[in-house]
């Protein structure tokens, strides 16, 4: 593609995106780190600093913050902080201050233009005929790109520095630059572990595969690359350290590093199996053995459509997930459920030649890494599988290359498939958002002066709607002591206590009373929850 051609096409994606986007409620997000990070701009937008801290109005009886009501909040010297990086904050501050949570948009969307840009690059890299036009607008329109843009996470931002870096890597694997571009591909990776910790699994294991190639013809070279990688991708590393000792006076990005190699090791071999299996082949966000079964024919019908080149086995994917859409919006939760597209390279990349195979390569021997440390508990609830979204990108790219190969109504009908999930996808988030953004504000219509969460993230969820000056989150039994000795402390004489539809509520906190009457709400995407009042 032209100059003139990318940035027209840059711009027009991007307005895209911002059509797009007035779709969904401000007010309402795809997933809980958004809360937080939205309610950390609101509050340095209000106090007129950049400092992080959302602050804790029960800090003076319950110093550890074990009831902040925004779950996960840190308590970092005097600072209350619930961000677990800090250059998409400050890259968005601006931008929020000027025009509210849509502005702050603008940097998820900035990052998912880069990720189509880099899809083109990759794809002409693997010889796609049409100079990676349609790797470009597959990937920023029918990929888990699309809805990443639309959020405010750092998702985009980093998969687009890792995609970056791994066309700068296919590069120097092709001996199309010098060494010293082991530095710009180290930048880049670091870049991206500022904001997502897996882009050093990613970055590492990439760097590797590129290095044994090399090594075939060239040992000095290979160690020199290897060595350029590293020097390079401790640059990010060290400047977001020193950022955040300026601002914090400790390290956040080198605390969650270490907090993962911990989990890891903590947790069973078969809840990563399962994670693993709901991050690939999930097709909705239960995780049950039912929904991991339908993704796996999903799978073996595309796969075999690709090899034989009929386009009726491709209906049969297509009416399975038809069968999903029926069961309601929701996530889709499998990388190569999100990214059907993505089948195909995997079926047919490795035929390619050297430069696809390489490609999927780097996206697929760094899995068994990031399934191995990431954080377990999540992974339903997300789209096209976040922490593994490098790999679903290279396999998309690699997909829309080979797409040419195919006959031209399997071609077609594999595209269809692709902006269909991710049209499913936007249409749930619309409705996400919104329901978040009724639910909250239906709470905090509730007139008592301590409202009660017991569910964990409820707050969070919400947390640019919520007056945290009111909230406390106890998700367990013994939290509600402590709840008492605040309501006690600030003599409030009623409370409202939040919980699943069903959760059963103790007769009595402290001094207060459960009251005869409770209302039940449906809330969140058709989730029912109730509220009791207890009063002295």
């Amino acid at each position: 593609m032209s100059r003139r051609t990318v940035l027209i096409s840059a711009g027009v994606l991007f307005c895209l995106y911002v059509l797009f986007s007035f779709g969904n409620n401000t007010r309402g997000f795809l997933g809980t780190d958004t809360g937080g990070k939205v309610a950390t701009l609101r509050a340095m937008d209000a106090h007129g600093t950049t400092d992080p801290d959302v602050g804790y109005w029960a800090e003076r009886w319950d110093p550890d913050g074990s009831l902040h009501p925004l779950y996960y909040t840190s308590h970092i010297g005097s600072r209350w902080v619930n961000v677990t990086t800090l250059p998409a904050v400050y890259a968005a501050l601006p931008l929020y201050r000027a025009f509210g949570y849509r502005g702050a948009l603008v940097v998820p969307m900035l990052g998912a233009v880069a990720c189509a840009l880099a899809a083109a690059a990759l794809a002409r890299r693997l010889g796609a005929r049409d100079g990676g036009r349609l790797a470009f607008w597959l990937v920023g329109l029918a990929s888990p790109v699309t809805i990443y843009a639309l959020d405010f996470w750092e998702h985009t931002v980093g998969l687009a520095l890792m995609a970056w870096g791994v066309v700068v890597l296919v590069d120097l694997a092709q001996r199309k630059k010098v060494a010293w571009f082991g530095v710009a591909a180290g930048l880049l990776f670091g870049g991206a572990a500022t904001m997502r910790t897996e882009a050093l699994a990613f970055g590492a294991v990439a760097t590797a595969v590129v290095c044994v190639g090399l090594a075939r013809r060239n040992l000095p070279l290979a160690v020199a690359v290897g060595a350029l990688v590293a020097i390079g991708t401790s640059v990010p590393l060290f400047a977001n350290d020193a950022l955040e000792r300026s601002v914090l006076g400790t390290s956040l990005r080198a605390g969650r590093a270490q907090g993962t190699v911990a989990i890891a090791g903590s947790v069973t071999g078969d809840s990563r199996v399962k994670e693993a299996a709901i991050t690939s082949v999930g097709i909705n966000g239960e995780g049950d053995a039912r929904s991991l079964f339908i993704g796996a024919a999903v799978v073996a019908a595309i796969v075999a459509a690709t090899l034989r080149r009929d386009w009726r086995l491709l209906a049969l994917a297509g009416a399975l997930y038809a069968a999903r859409a029926a069961q309601g919006l929701g996530f889709v939760p499998g990388f190569l459920m999100a990214a059907p597209i993505g089948l195909v390279g995997l079926t047919l990349g490795w035929r390619r030649g050297p430069p696809a195979a390489l490609t999927l390569l780097i996206g697929f021997v760094a899995l068994p890494l990031v399934w191995a440390v990431q954080f377990t508990g999540g992974a339903g609830p997300q789209w096209g599988g976040r922490y593994v979204l490098l790999s679903g990108f290279v396999l998309a790219v690699v997909g829309v290359v080979v797409l040419a190969d195919l006959p031209a109504v399997l071609r077609q009908c594999m595209i269809g498939l692709a902006v269909g999930v991710t049209v499913f996808g936007g249409v749930w988030m619309h409705q996400r958002t919104h329901d978040i953004a009724v639910s909250a504000a239906r709470l905090e219509a509730l007139p008592e002066p301590i409202l009660v969460s017991r569910i964990a993230h409820l707050v969070r969820e919400g947390g640019a709607v919520h007056d945290l000056r009111r909230w406390l989150t106890a998700p367990s039994s013994r939290d509600l002591e402590d709840v008492a000795r605040i309501a006690d402390a600030t003599h409030a004489d009623r409370i409202a206590v939040v919980g699943l539809d069903g959760q059963a509520q103790p007769a009595r906190i402290g001094s207060l009373v459960r009251q005869p009457l409770f209302t039940r709400l449906r809330l969140l995407h058709g989730v029912a929850i109730q509220v009791w009042v207890y009063a002295r």
